[in-house]
Parts: C-alpha cells; structure tokens; sequence
C-alpha cells in the first residue's frame, strides 16, 4: 500500500486524541437507517460503513447543490464541469463514478446508456434525509452498488399543518423558489413540495480558443416532489412517493450555439407494508424511474438517451434465531430510447436475497446472499459478512467481506460500431462481462456521551473494469484500491463538530496510474453554534493533488485545494427566518474537471417562512 506511513499516523492520532477529548459531548448519534441492511437499524450499530444527514442539517448548512453537499462527506469525492446545475460525478472509496447505487425512496435512479447517476438533477429541497453506504452493496441491491449507495429520502409531512415558503437571490444571478404544503393527523400523512431554481452561471471554459465559450454557463431548473401515507391500522401502512425535475444546463462545445443539455428525472413509488404477527412483516414495494437526456450540442446535431426502470420487490422480515431474517424477490425492467441504433433496448432481472443479522451479548453479525439473473449475461452470486465485537462499553471492532459487479451499460454492450480509417473504430461490444469486485474492511469505533469516533480500514479489488481506450469497449482493466477513513462526530456545548481524514490509495493495476479525478488526501471541518436566535457554521473541505485521467501526466493534473465557506441563520421571529450562505471565502482558484472553471466567491441570501 503506498499511502505513507506518516499520513496513516496522523489518521490515527487524529482518532485517538480526539476520543478521549470529547467526554463531556453530547452528538446525536443512534440515527435509525435502512440502507445499511434494508430493515431498520440503529446507525451505531450498523456493520458497515454508513453515513446520514438529516433535514435539519440540509436546511442549516444550506448547501446550493447535493454534490456539494456530498462532497464533504467520508469517503466521497466530487468532480463536477462547471458550475451548479452542470454535470457531476461522485467517487465514492476511490471506485467509479458509474460504481455508485443511487435510490430515490427505494427506487433505482440512473442512466442504463451512461451507468452513471445524475445526482445534480435532485433539488435539496426535497430532501428529507440522505443515507451513504459506503462500500459494496451488491448483496443487498444487486448490480451497480460496486463501490456504495447513496439513498434520498425525500420529504414527508407529519401531524399537523406545517407550510413553508423559501425565496432566495445570490452571486451570478442565482435566484429560487419553493413552496410546500405538508400535514396530517395520525391517519393519514401528505407533502407536497414544488420549486423553481435558475442561474446565470460563469464562464466554465475560459480558456477556449472559440469566442463562442466566452459566455456564461447557466442553469434552470422546475422541480416537483410528493407523498402520502395512510396509516391502516397497526403497524399496516399503505405510501406513495414522487420525485419530478426538468432541468437544462448550457455548456460550451466550441459550436458558434448556445449548447444545452436537457435532463428530465422523475422517480415514483408505492408501497403496502403489512404486520402479519408480532415476528413477521413483509413489504410489497413497485418503483417507476426515468432518466431522460436530451443533448443540443450545435444547431443541427441533436441525441437523446433515455432510460426507463421498472421495480417490483416483495420483502418479508422475520424475528429468528435471536435476530432478524430478511427474504426477498426483486424483479427490474430496463429500457433505453436512444437516438443512436442499439441492437438491443431493454433487458429485465429476475432476483433472489436473504439475510440475517444478530446481537449476541458482545457479538453482533451480519451475512447476506444475492442471486441476480440477468437477461444479457446470465447470473451472478454476490454475499457479504460482517462480524462486530463489543471490547469495552464505549469501544467495539468490526470485520467484513463482500463481492459486487457492476452490470455493462447498454452503451458498453451496444453502441454502434463505427471506423475511422486509419484511427480506427469506436464502439461497444455485446460479449462484455460483469465488472467484479471483492471488498474487504476493519474497523473500530469508539463512543460516549452521544460523541463517536471511527476509524477503518478497506481493500477494494475490481476486476474485468470495461476499458474504452481501444476504442472498443473490453474487460481488460484492474484497479486495487485501498485506503483508510477517520471520522469524528460531537456536540460540545452549543457547539456542533464534525472532522474526517481520508487517505486513498486507488491505482490501475497494469500502469500503476493514479484513478482520475481521485485525490490521495482529503479531509473536511465542519464547526456550528447555535445560540439564542442566531445559527451560524464554518466548513473547510479540503482535497489533495489529483489527475484527471489516465495515463497520468504533469499536463492532466489537477492540484489541491482547500475551499472555506460559511453559513448564518438569523430567526427573526416564530416562523420566520433569514438565511445566509458564502462559498468559497477564500476566492480559491481551483479545478474539479481539467479545463473547467469553478465558482469564486460567492453568496446566496434567503428568507424562508415555516410554520411551527
């Protein structure tokens, strides 16, 4: 492992002074997650790695994108070209970009052409919590969970009536709007959120030689978001969920045009969760998700990519043998629509889980099995298990093994194939494998008073990686992957503190080349007080040299930065507040992406009236 010794020190030292510094904390840990296992479980007991953030911290920190607010957690890292509303990526433990599962309320989002999420398109205002599993996931949801999972949540009423209205105005023009109605009573429970967001944006390739790309790169944005729940006696619960954005964001393409990219997300989901006795309950579950990319690069040249994923799973969870067996069939549809001819457009996967987990006086254990039977390439077997022990009332240990792959994309298996003469041909090969990839973590966590400290271990192998630099796509790539996390959670006083270090060490096997856009060091602060009328934080989020591709070379290498920024929340009275956000104090030039800008300094002010 090539991570330096004097770094993993520091990791370490970190964890440890600061245990014993935070006795008299009280941080709000116990958080109840779901992705984790997918059934409830406390977060500090959790075997895996996972992260959450609640509403409150979206609606204090005030964040201008989920990438950016993503970004400064463990174990994450972001690239993004240009600015909010432009195309991101997240890296979740050094793995790809296309490695990360994302689900909207248990429904699959994404794109089948391009493997990749579109997590720009997800406004933060309709969020009600984001839950981060990082590490494989293929276990427990199948293809595509290769390197984590992100799950939004998005918002839900409760008893009562609680409207809200957030206007706001900032830097390069940027302007929003939302409203939300959202209430019940112990029947039933209704949200419903819709907004508007748009900027005028910057100039994202100043460095282009096309007096075209000299303008500035906006973005708009119309969002709509929705649930309902009734309650139907019991613990019998019957829910919908919906997640709508229409988003368009101009981009430069060197083309005497205004290029654009129009992206459409919608997510839908139902649900009836029965109690069939006191140890049996089972969760009938069906998903409809979009992901819609419309490409206007110049006037005359237009291509869309479609893709359509239908859901159904049936769940049961079962109290047995001293712990909590899950059993479960999950049947998914895919289908693209695309511009381009693909020999084929849709594909389907039948799948078969189980798992149980356990406590058992200082033991705690976790084993899960997955059968996916994939319509293009036949079938694929994935399991994990994780082993916890309880050392001492505040410190426990943690070990884990698991297998994941990640699916080809219609693109790998199906882009038409075309040649160039001489530069040869480009495009996708239907004899493509599964990428694999076996994981392996340890850990130890300590906590007390409400304050959590961890620190872990992994090792992450991938194999059969579908390399493109041939021009025709094949599983000819390997990638070890290694690195370590430390991370710190506390509440001291009227203070609020959350600290994490990561060190990644995440090469080409063949080149021994750094993985683009990935950084060996990064690290992230977070400091905020609340008192009295006034909410007010500090954020440094820092990330170390990086390149944006392989092979790596002093010409793609993209250096480190450190960006502050800073949030302020005044309550001027009940239901009435002002809410103030700078990013990037410093006025940091930096890239995420070779070639592309990023935002200065900038400032967003909002007044948001909420209900009580």
């Amino acid at each position: 492992m090539k991570i330096r010794v004097s770094a993993l020190a520091s990791a370490c030292a970190l964890a440890c002074f600061l245990a014993p510094a935070a006795h008299a904390a009280d941080a709000q840990l116990g958080h109840v997650v779901v992705t984790a296992t997918r059934q409830p479980i406390s977060a500090d007991a959790a075997l895996a790695s996972v992260d959450v953030i609640e509403r409150d911290e979206i609606a204090r920190a005030g964040h201008s994108s989920l990438l950016g607010l993503l970004s400064s957690r463990p174990g994450v890292q972001m690239a993004r070209n240009g600015g909010p509303g432009s195309s991101g990526s997240i890296f979740i433990r050094g793995a790809n970009s296309g490695h990360t599962l994302v689900l909207v309320d248990g429904v699959r989002m994404g794109s089948a052409t391009s493997g990749s999420p579109v997590l720009e398109t997800i406004p933060l205002e309709l969020i009600e919590r984001i839950e981060i599993l990082r590490g494989p996931g293929s276990a427990l949801y199948g293809a595509d969970a290769l390197g984590g999972v992100i799950q939004v949540f998005t918002r839900k009423g409760r008893e009562g009536f609680q409207p809200s209205v957030r206007v706001g105005a900032g830097t390069d023009g940027a302007r929003e709007a939302s409203a939300t109605l959202a209430g019940g009573n112990e029947r039933l429970r209704y949200s419903l959120t819709a907004g508007h967001e748009r900027s005028d944006g910057f100039n994202a390739r100043p460095n282009s030689a096309t007096a075209a790309d000299a303008d500035d790169d906006g973005f708009r944005e119309d969002y709509l978001g929705a649930s309902l729940v009734l309650d139907l006696g019991g613990n019998d619960e019957l829910g919908a969920n919906l997640l709508y954005s229409d988003m368009r964001n101009w981009y430069d393409a060197a083309q005497p045009f205004d290029s654009y990219l129009d992206k459409r997300a919608e997510t839908f989901g139902a649900y009836l969760r029965k109690q069939h006795s006191a140890d049996w309950a089972s969760t009938l579950r069906f998903g409809h998700g979009v992901d819609a990319l419309d490409n206007q690069s110049n006037a005359s040249t237009r291509s869309r990519f479609d893709t359509t994923q239908r859901q159904l799973s049936w769940q049961h969870d079962v109290a047995v043998g001293g712990g909590s067996l899950m059993a479960a069939y999950e049947f998914l549809q895919q289908r693209v629509k695309t511009t381009s001819d693909f020999e084929k457009t849709r594909r389907h996967i039948n799948a078969f889980l189980l798992g149980w987990g356990g406590e058992f006086d200082r033991h705690n254990v976790q084993l899960n099995a997955r059968h996916d039977r994939n319509s293009q390439f036949g079938g694929k077997t994935t399991g994990a298990a994780a082993y916890g022990y309880r050392l001492a009332p505040e410190w426990r240990a943690h070990a884990s093994i698991g297998t994941a792959f990640k699916a080809p994309t219609f693109n790998d298996l199906y882009f038409p194939v075309e040649c160039y003469g001489a530069w040869g041909c480009f495009g996708g090969n239907p004899d493509l494998e599964p990428e694999e990839a076996l994981n392996r973590e340890l850990g130890v966590a300590w906590e007390r008073n409400g304050v959590g400290v961890d620190l872990t271990y992994f090792n992450n192998r991938i194999k059969n990686l579908i390399d493109w630099s041939t021009g025709i796509a094949s599983n000819v790539g390997r990638a070890d992957i290694q690195g370590i996390e430390a991370a710190l959670s506390a509440t001291l006083g009227d203070y609020r503190l959350r600290a994490s270090v990561d060190l990644l060490d995440a090469e080409d096997d063949e080149t021994g080349d750094q993985l683009g856009r990935r950084a060996r060091v990064g690290g992230a602060l977070a400091l905020e007080r609340a008192v009295g009328a006034w909410t007010w934080g500090v954020e440094w989020n820092g990330k170390g040299r990086r390149y944006d591709q392989v092979p790596n070379a002093v010409s793609n290498r993209l250096g480190g930065y450190g960006l502050v920024d800073a949030y302020a929340h005044y309550a001027v009275a009940r239901d009435w507040s002002v809410e103030v956000r700078a990013n990037n104090l410093l006025d940091k030039d930096h890239e995420l992406a070779k070639g592309f800008a990023t935002q200065g300094r900038s400032a967003f002010v909002a007044l948001r009236y909420a209900m009580h």
